[in-house]
Parts: structure tokens; sequence; C-alpha cells
């Protein structure tokens, strides 16, 4: 029986058109973001600062304190919540029978469900976002942090409003904004108390940071009855000055805008001192300020070494933008106030749930191809973090999920995942030649999708490094998996125990280094040495071997066909390893052949859908992944996609002819790869 990981997976595949709405919202922020570029000429220095700052203030109890303190003396009244049940009782509390609440953007009332558990209390919550307002009045979820309403088109939202508002509104943007607006800003001159979350809060200067673009914050933060201000303690910052980085760096990597319409800073309630300088409160703004700090599990999440990076997100979302799984799946990915992989991660400890909210919340899902981290201002390290907390569920048992369990089953039983006997590994070098040992020479880790899945791409690769002038030793059946794919699900166990076997076996090869054509394998290999000691090999992907002969002039290459094709980045070889230029160095020295880059190409370069156990899993997501990469490929002219992966060549192949680049070169050395 299918998981429901599975249902969700496929219901979504099958219904590409749902979010089409959403990609073309996605693209609109990327295309933005490039334009804009040449207006950050210090981006990197700045992401590094902004790194910097978020591991040194998340979790630091002592600058906390220090802001509590100034916000205190500046007369914000600060209140802290351990779990979600008290936020809400606080917020109703501070509501003191206010039966109308206006409010602006803040993710953590999602989290919280704020305004569901207000209304069930008699409150009417009004959303003065544009966007929260429309995925309010439609009953959609939140599909982005700072464009919530991305999965809608104009057509979707003029259904809604005419639904609401009884009558045919026209679907026409500046339209819909005005039948929007008219209605919300009698509501919000009749509120007497606001509420909105928080971008920073500075410790320095007691002050909170707010960044908007529609300026309803500043009419919400004006009510003059109350302002109430949600925040959680990593929204921590040393001072205004760091704060005001991260809002420039969350805005375009939210937005593609160099900077926001507004930056409010809130530093206490409205005051003057025109009248004999004494200090008089509640003019034209609220005569009270409260900040609810809510905890809800992260005090855990800051106590957890491993964990405590999930913490670092400023709420971008810049790692939607273009996550392979999102893109299928959109906000069923992860769970209101925390979508997608990073959110996915969080979950584990906001709201106390554990590893068990994160698995609900889809983190079987995540392809770890890293192009979150990527396009994250912060460089999390979503894979990591997803990895990290696979190993825990499986620990408790909450994972492996059935369609991995054969997989599994058949690493531990054969040293395959493929369910072939052992003695069936070597079966692909017949007639090679080739020797179990090499004293100070070079051994060739086949692998098992190539030893047992693509033998012809495994020969080819001997015959390629023979004409390079590489004598290579190989393991035969006494090879083992590399341990990639286990580590990938969670099962650690099993990975470090094949791991310390390849390394005795490499060992008693007599080898210096190791030469693999898998991406996967190559990353687990060249892991070995941060994970285990005694592990001293050079590990080298062939395209570093085979390029440096091509640069040499040792292997002059034409292909016996003309092809235009495009080369795909397999996600461990490149984001994993730093191998972008290889592959295409040999691929340009080919005559006959015609390489064309894609538009998502090198440290960008879209996921072909099958790592991290969802091909195994999920079929049907990994094949619409794949499905969409092979437009890219056709939308350049290419007749085909050439990459040096077997994953990537399965999945691929479905959907465009695809090639591995050792075959390719084979075929383009015919008289000396008979």
């Amino acid at each position: 029986m299918a998981s429901e990981h599975s249902k969700k997976a496929a219901g979504a595949a099958a219904d590409t058109e749902r979010y089409e709405s959403l990609r073309a919202a996605f693209r609109s922020v990327l295309d933005k973001m490039e334009e804009n570029a040449g207006r950050f000429p210090d981006l990197e220095k700045r992401r590094e600062r902004l790194r910097a700052v978020r591991e040194a203030c998340v979790g630091d109890r002592e600058l906390l304190e220090q802001a509590v303190s100034n916000l205190e003396a500046n007369r914000v009244r600060v209140r802290e919540a351990e779990d979600a049940e008290e936020a809400v009782r606080l917020v109703l509390e501070e509501l003191a029978g206010e039966k109308l609440l206006v409010k602006s953007k803040t993710n953590l009332a999602k989290e919280i469900g704020l305004a569901g558990a207000l209304e069930a209390a008699g409150v009417q919550v009004v959303e003065t976002d544009i966007g929260d307002r429309i995925v309010q009045l439609a009953g959609e979820p939140t599909a982005h942090p700072t464009c919530p309403c991305a999965q809608l088109d104009r057509h979707d939202i003029a259904r809604a409003l005419s639904e609401h508002l009884g009558r045919e509104v026209e679907p026409e943007p500046n339209t819909l904004i005005d039948e929007i607006r008219a209605e919300l800003v009698p509501l919000i001159e009749r509120a007497r108390v606001g509420l909105t979350g928080a971008n920073a809060i500075a410790a320095a200067e007691g002050s909170v940071l707010l960044i908007h673009n529609e300026g309803n914050l500043d009419l919400v933060s004006q009510r003059p009855g109350k302002l109430i201000i949600l925040a959680s303690p990593e929204k921590l910052y040393p001072d205004l000055e760091e704060a005001v980085n991260m809002a420039r760096l969350e805005t375009y990597y939210a937005t593609g805008q160099p900077v926001t319409s507004f930056m409010r800073i809130i530093s206490g309630p409205s005051k003057t001192a025109d009248i004999e300088k004494e200090l008089y409160y509640g003019v034209h703004g609220p005569r009270e300020v409260v900040l609810i700090l809510i905890d809800n599990g992260r005090s855990e999440l800051m106590a957890d070494e491993r964990l405590r990076e999930a913490l670092f997100c400023i709420g971008c979302g810049a790692c939607l933008l273009q996550c392979p799984v999102y893109d299928i799946l959109g906000p069923e990915y992860g769970t209101p106030g925390h979508l997608g992989g990073v959110g996915v991660c969080a979950d584990c400890s906001v709201g106390g749930s554990g590893v068990a909210a994160s698995v609900d919340a889809g983190l079987p899902f995540c392809t770890t191809c890293a192009l979150c981290k990527e396009r994250c201002p912060v460089s999390l390290d979503v894979p990591g973090l997803v990895e990290e907390l696979r190993a825990r569920g499986t620990a408790v048992g909450l994972l492996p999920v059935e369609e991995h369990r054969p997989l599994v089953s058949s690493i531990r039983n054969y040293a395959n995942p493929w369910m072939q006997p052992r003695r069936a590994r070597s079966r692909w070098a017949g007639g090679l030649g080739l020797e179990p040992r090499s004293e100070g020479g070079t051994l060739f880790f086949a692998g098992c999708s190539l030893a047992f899945v693509e033998p012809e791409a495994a020969r080819a690769a001997v015959k390629v490094l023979r004409a390079a002038g590489v004598e290579p030793a190989y393991l035969g059946s006494d090879e083992r998996c590399c341990g990639s794919p286990l580590l990938r699900l969670g099962e650690v166990e099993l990975y470090e125990q094949l791991a310390r076997e390849n390394i005795e076996l490499f060992g008693a090869s007599g080898a210096r280094e190791v030469v693999t054509l898998c991406p996967g394998c190559l990353k687990a290999l060249r892991d070995y040495r941060s994970r285990f000691g005694g592990f001293d090999l050079e590990v080298r992907h062939i395209s570093e071997v085979v390029a440096g002969a091509v640069r040499r002039g040792e292997l002059p290459l034409k292909s016996p066909s003309t092809l235009k094709a495009a080369y795909h980045d397999p996600c461990h070889l490149g984001r994993g390893c730093g191998i972008y230029d290889e592959p295409r160095q040999i691929l340009s020295s080919i005559m006959g052949l015609e390489p064309v880059e894609m538009e998502w190409n090198r440290e960008l370069a879209a996921c072909c859908g099958s790592g991290g156990g969802v091909r195994s899993a999920f079929p049907e997501l990994a094949r619409e992944i794949a499905r969409k990469r092979a437009d890219m490929a056709r939308e350049v002219g290419a007749e085909a996609i050439v990459t040096c992966c077997p994953w990537c060549e399965q999945n691929l192949s479905e959907h465009i002819e695809t090639l591995d680049l050792l075959q390719v070169v084979c075929d383009s050395l015919v008289d000396r790869c008979d």
C-alpha cells in the first residue's frame, strides 16, 4: 500500500498545472534578482557578514537579555510565551475584550495558528497585507513568506473576491487591489489594536525593525490603543546596523528588489516632549507597545549544535524559488509558517513535536540537491540538516519510508541497492584484464549503478582511462557500495560499516588514488577523509583525469556523428564537489559535437530529481522534475543531454536522449576504445 507521502507526491505530479502561477511568480523574482544584481556590488561581503552575525547571535542568551532590558527601558512591554497555546492566550489578554484585530504580515502568527484561535474566541481578524488578505478570503495556504498568494492568478483572486463581496469583480490587478483596499481601510480605521510580526530585534537600541512594501504596516502600527508585536528569539541582532544589513538582503532575496519601499523602526509607544519637555504617551500612534516573545521549541533547537543552523533562516523564501520539490508540491512541502526544506527542518523542534513533525512535513521528499543552499543569503546547509534529521528519524523507527526499505535491505544483504548477488558485481569487467592491486597506482571504483545498471559506461570508463595512459586496478566482487544512498536516507550505522570495509580494501590494493565515475560515489569517498581516520588516498572524478589528458593533447577526440548536446551538472559532482569545468572542457574538445548550455547550469544547475532517495520512493515526483530539466535542454536546441551520473542518466532518459560522458568520449576515440 502506498504511503501518505507517496500519495501526496503522485497527486502533485499528476496535477502539474496547479502551481503554474506560483512558478511564474517565482520566475519573476529570479528575473528581478538578475536585473538588480549590479546594484549589490558588495553582495558576497554582505552575505558573509550576515552569516557571521547569525552564527554569533542565535542562542546568545546574554544578548537576548540585553535586548529585553533595552526594550523595556523604551517602554515596550515584553511578555514571554513558552508555546503556541500560551502565545494565543497572551494575545487575547492584550486585546482586553476588543473584538476587532487588524494585522500585518507575520509568519509566526501562522506557525501558532493565531487567526483561527482568535476567531474561535469571537475576535474578527483582518489581514491587511494584500497577499495575506487574498489567501484569507480564498481559503488557500500561504505559498511564500513574502508573496503568500503566489499560487493564484488574477482570475483566481477575482473569483475569491467576487464571492466574498457578493458581486462580480473584474480580474484586473489594479481593480483587485482597489477593491481590497476599499474594504480594508474602514476596518483599519475602526480598529484600536494592531498586530504585526518582526523582522529583527536590535539589542543595543532596544528596537524592532520591520520592512514592508504596501504601507499597511504603517497603518496597523498606528492604531491608537495598542500595538502587539510577535517575535521569536532567533530574530536577534546586536544593533540596528546589522539588522538593516539583514533587511537589505532579505528584501533582495525575497523580491529581487534592492531595497524595500518602507522600513519601520519601533522603539516604544508614540510620545511627545513638546510641552514643558516632559514625555507624554499616545499621540498619533499607539499608547502601548507589547512584544510577545514566543519560544515554541526554539530553545531546544538553539541548544542542538547539529540543528541550530535551521534558525539562521531570515525568512526570505529564496530557497523555494528553484527548489525542484517545492516546484511540484508547493506549500504541501512544509507547514504554515515553515515552507520547503528549511521549514521541514525547523519543524523538528518548533512546536515541540520532534522529528515526527519533520517527517510529516515532508522530510523524505528532499533530493538533497543543495540548490537551496546556493540560493540562500546565509548559505544554510539544508541538505546536511535533512540528512541529520533522517538519521534521527531512522534511529527512532520513523524512517526509512516503506518504499526505501527494500533498497536498504539489499545493501545490507548484498552490498548493493539493486538486489544483485555480490559475485555479479564484477561481471561488467569480463575480458578487460583488470587486476585487483596497483602498487602506487590508480584504483577504479565502479560503484553499484555502473556495475549493475550501466555496465557499458563502466567499460567505457576503463577504456578511456587506458587511452589516457592510466592502467586502473579494480577490486572486483570485493567492492562494496560506497554508502551514499544510506547516508542520504539516514542509515548511518550501515553506511559507516561499509565505509570502513571499503577503506580497508583500498589500503590493501596498494593504490595511491581512487578514480570513480559516479558523482554520488565521488562525494561519499571524499567524505571518508573527514569522517574516518587513516584514509589518505586522493579521490578524483574521471573527468578530472580525462580533461588533463585532453589539455596535454594526448586524447584527440572526434565524434562519429554531429550532435548538439547540453551538459547537465550532477548535483553531487557540481555543488557537491565543485567540478564544473572539466566535463565541459572534454565536450568542447570533441570535433563534431556542439555543446550548448541550459539556462540553469553550473552552481545553479537544476536537479534531475533522482537524488536523496526520491526516485526510489516517489518515482512520479522524480519523473516530473526530470521532465522539466529535459524541457530546459530542448529550449536551447539540444538534441540530447550529456551527463556523468548514472542516476541522472536513468531519470532524464525517460524524457530525452541522455548520454554518459565517458561513453561519448569512448565513441569519439574509435580506434582506441575497441
